[in-house]
């Protein structure tokens, strides 16, 4: 990589032309974010998402990269690439097309996909979630090329189109198109913002287990007065295998569950001491153990954890039923921090699990790695001098993301640095009905790539 400038680089001065264009051009800006919205991309539904990809690549060349559609084996990859010289650092560009299902459909104010403009927000599933955080980028490259006829910096960009159901393909499609990839620093937008609408810059990600666990103990639903103390019951069995997971002090139990959990480093305790927290739930919805904002962001940044995050069994619906429940499922998600590796999770949890129950049946549904990149790398100092520049304030610095994102192709596949850059507002509803984007927040968006660019040009 070419050394980084240093403080008193005139780059900033280089951003002022391009910022110029991208006010002037908001308003076309937003109908082609309105455009892709437009575009439904429910990866969850194994929708052909191959047209949406293609729309996206000519969207790409339109903005002055060279671009394909490649195929994995699933969703196809949307590629692009603008090489300046070799000379120059490249940056590596990551971002999502597909989307997450709308249901439930009454819940939302209007069509998720006719995008609507209501108080400074565009309302529409993929808003901020993930089609306007990576448009920006791209607008902020075509307002650069048109100042300058050049990139301060090569790109590389891969736009995926299955984030959305955990990135299966994408590892395998990573290590196999290595070569295209070559670059400096991995760059993510993706998130939120702080709630105090301060920029942050993100040093990673919890990694995600995704399980099933199904328990059938009958061929069929019986009735519960005529077998009612003498059947087994699923639902019955299966509450009793969930509880089992955690102890009476609410932390989790499975055996051998956090002994791979890296120590998290001195730079890592102190970012998360300095985060200011704004308590974004009522205090009776909080379990009572976490009583501080440090407690708050260690528990969402730098520990696993295990959730349930759905549970179905016997009857449900209106009015009465009396059955004893033949099958009963349940849905789990972990969040996984260094060093632990989510197969290995996996088999400690249904090794639990059938300890307790011999008959559940546990399905691994995702699987993504954690990743983390030291805060002191030079790329996080440099990346957060530009998102200060554009944001007009400094960026708060976080060790990882609470959620996950397939970081980890870039910092162990491909043994990348890499940082995320939300451009979000804190409450864009996204995986909610009214997803939305602050229109303020995506033009600033496209502002911080522009100072992203520029700032790691020699």
């Amino acid at each position: 990589m070419a050394d980084y400038p240093d403080a008193n680089n005139p780059w900033r001065g280089r951003c002022r032309i391009p910022f110029e264009r991208l006010d002037r051009e908001r308003a076309a800006a937003e109908r082609t974010l309105a455009k892709i919205v437009s575009q439904p991309a429910v990866s969850a539904k194994g929708d052909d998402l191959g047209p949406v990809a293609e729309r996206l690549a000519r969207l790409m060349r339109d903005c002055g990269l060279e671009s394909a559609v490649l195929p994995t084996g699933g969703a196809p990859i949307v590629f692009g690439k603008r090489k300046e010289s070799d000379r120059l650092p490249t940056i590596l560009v990551y971002g999502h097309y597909d989307v997450q299902p709308v249901e439930p459909l009454s819940a939302w104010s209007s069509d998720p996909f006719t995008p609507v403009i209501r108080d400074g927000r565009m309302y529409g599933r993929g808003t901020a979630d993930n089609k306007g955080q990576h448009l920006a980028q791209l607008l902020a490259m075509k307002a650069v090329l048109e100042a300058y006829g050049r990139l301060p910096v090569n790109v590389v960009m891969i736009v995926e189109g299955e984030e959305e159901i955990g990135s299966p393909n994408l590892e395998r499609w990573v290590a196999e198109h290595a070569h295209l990839l070559r670059a400096d620093f991995a760059y993510t937008s993706d998130g939120a913002v702080h709630p105090s609408g301060r920029p942050v810059v993100l040093c990673g990600s919890r990694g995600l287990l995704y399980l099933e666990l199904t328990l059938r103990v009958a061929s069929a639903d019986r009735h519960s007065g005529n077998f009612g103390g003498v059947s087994r019951n699923a639902a019955l069995e299966l509450a009793r295998v969930i509880g089992s997971l955690w102890g009476d002090d609410g932390e989790i139990a499975v055996p051998g569950f956090c002994d791979a959990v890296a120590e998290p480093a001195d730079e890592e305790r102190a970012a998360v001491a300095a985060l200011p927290l704004t308590w974004p739930i009522p205090a009776s919805e909080m379990l009572p153990r976490v009583d501080s904002p440090s407690d708050w962001f260690g528990r969402v940044l730098l520990r696993p954890n295990l959730n349930v995050s759905g549970l179905g069994s016997g009857w449900t619906g209106p009015s009465m039923k009396t059955v004893i429940p033949a099958t009963a499922t349940a849905k789990l998600d972990v969040r996984l921090v260094p060093d632990q590796d989510p197969h290995d999770v996996a088999r400690l949890i249904t090794e639990w699990v059938r300890a307790q129950a011999p008959d559940v049946e546990v399905d691994v549904i995702s699987a993504v790695k954690p990743s983390r990149t030291p805060l002191d790398s030079p790329v996080v100092e440099r990346v957060s001098q530009a998102v200060e520049f554009a944001w007009e304030h400094p960026p708060l610095v976080y060790p990882s993301l609470a959620g996950t994102v397939p970081d980890f192709v870039f910092t162990s596949t491909l043994a990348l640095p890499s940082v995320i850059v939300p451009y979000g507002n804190a409450d864009q509803a996204n995986h909610a009905p009214d997803e939305n984007m602050l229109l303020d927040f995506f033009h600033k968006g496209a502002r911080t790539f522009v100072s992203v660019l520029h700032a790691f040009a020699p």
